[in-house]
C-alpha cells in the first residue's frame, strides 16, 4: 500500500513541476518600463 502511495505522489509531483516552471517563466517576461532610464555622468578621474 505504501509503495502505491509513493508512486502516485511521485508521479503527481513529476507532472506538476514542469507546469510550475512554465508558469514562473511566463510571469517574468512582461516587464514594462514606465519611466526611461536616465544615464548619469560620472564625476571623477575615471569617466
Amino acid at each position: 500500500m505504501n509503495i502505491y502511495l509513493f508512486w502516485i505522489l511521485f508521479l503527481a509531483l513529476l507532472s506538476i513541476v514542469p507546469f510550475m516552471i512554465i508558469k514562473g517563466r511566463t510571469d517574468e517576461t512582461p516587464k514594462i518600463k514606465k519611466s526611461p532610464e536616465v544615464k548619469l555622468k560620472k564625476k571623477g578621474w575615471f569617466k
